[in-house]
Formats: C-alpha cells, structure tokens, sequence
C-alpha cells in the first residue's frame, strides 16, 4: 500500500495545502481508492500519475463540503476521459442524492454507472484486491472511518491443491490468480481458497474528523505476528 496526500487543509485550501483528498494505492497494478473528494481533487490529481480510468472506489468519510465538494467535477471529467467502467461510491446516504440532483441539474450525462453504498447501512466492501469495514466516530455530524486491509498480498497459486482438485491450467487458472471465482464442471471454484500467500496483509485505517480521544497524527505499530497497521486520521477536531 502506498499513501498519497492530495489535501490536508481543514475547511478551506491555503495557498500551499488543498483541502482533504487521499489516495489509497494498490501494492501491484495501477489500482487506486480516493477517499474524501474536497474542491479542487481532480486538479490535485493532474499532478500525479494516478488516472480516473484506474479508480476502483471513492469513499466519503462525512458531507462536509471540504470533504466532498470536488466530487460532482471529478466524477464528470472521469465520464469525458472516456472511463466506462461502474463506479463504486461509499458515503453517507445524503450524498447520493446530492450528486443526482447536481448531475440532473447541470445536465452532466455520465458514461458509466455509479453504484451508491450507504455507509449507515454497509455490511463492508470488497473486490479482489481489497477488504474494507466501516466504523462510525464522534463528529458534529455523522462520520466514519474507513479500514482497509489487502485481501491478497503476493498471491501465489497452490499448485499442488489445484492438481488434487482437478482444475484443469489455463485461464481458470489465471482468473483464480487474479482473485476471481470461477465456474468448474458445475461447481464454485473460490479464488481464495487457492491462494497462498507470502506475507501478512497490510492494514489501515483512515478516519474522518473526530472527537479529540487521540491526537491528529499519523501512528504505526506491528508485531511479529500481527498485521502492519496504519492509522491515519484528518479534519478539525470539535470538543
């Protein structure tokens, strides 16, 4: 995993610092998690490598406007790069209906769908690449913070429990490797359930404004059999 910091300003931009936007990316690939959309996100954006096709997911950790505000323009300027793929988009219910009615309002058509997950109601999210839990926290209004935990870290196949079982190589085994389950011989062949692998998964947490129970600050700990963790919190802090 790697943490890329495209907005640290609480509130409103300062010349150097735009407001809250994080890139959570994949360890292997070009996958990417944006989470917070504050004004400006997408121009941040124009100065890394990252690009609009490669998004996997935008997570909101709560409808402050300098956490969210940047989205209606991203989600746009991804439609007219050409993206097609859905778009999963994690935040509080509110938000669905904002950018629905600002699309519609301004006449933006997007060339993809974008599938809404409720965060009060979400039971976690996940693809092959990622797992994520939501925790509610103590702020002026609803906030979360989002855990994410890497559900293959330098996946191997166990070619031996392949053999035994009958998976015949080829693109079976391709698609096992890359975490999708398959269809065999008229049984559910799971990815994981072939999958070894060389390390344990990594861990972070990054957490939306909250109550001061900790300080604002970036912490790491691990142990030698424990997961390395990360958490990462943002925002002003409202006694």
């Amino acid at each position: 995993m790697e943490l890329l910091f495209l907005g640290t300003s609480s509130g409103t931009p300062t010349r150097r610092r735009n407001v809250s936007g994080l890139a959570l990316l994949e360890d292997n690939g070009k996958g990417w998690y944006l989470i917070d959309c504050g004004e400006a996100t997408q121009h941040q954006l124009l100065r890394t490598p990252l690009t609009l096709h490669n998004l996997r997911a935008i997570f909101i950790t709560h409808v402050h406007g300098d956490h969210c505000y940047g989205m209606p323009g991203l989600l746009a300027s991804a439609g007219m790069a050409g993206r097609r793929q859905p778009l999963d988009i994690i935040a509080p219910a509110a938000i669905e209906g904002w950018i629905n009615t600002t699309l519609s309002m301004s006449q933006s058509f997007l060339p993809y769908e974008l599938r809404f997950h409720a965060v009060e109601t979400l039971d976690g999210w996940r693809n092959p690449q990622m797992r994520v839990e939501a925790v509610a926290l103590s702020h002026r209004v609803p906030s979360w913070a989002y855990s994410f935990t890497e559900a293959r870290p330098d996946p191997r196949l166990d070619l031996d429990k392949l053999d035994r079982d009958g998976v015949p190589r080829g693109p079976l085994w391709g698609q096992l490797a890359r975490g999708f389950d398959v269809e065999h011989e008229g049984r559910t062949l799971r990815s994981e359930d072939y999958l070894q692998f060389s390390r344990t998964p990594r861990h972070v947490v990054i957490a939306g404004p909250m109550l001061p129970l900790m300080s604002t600050a970036t912490t790491s700990s691990r142990s030698a059999s424990a997961p390395m963790k990360w958490l990462i919190s943002w925002g002003r802090s409202f006694s």
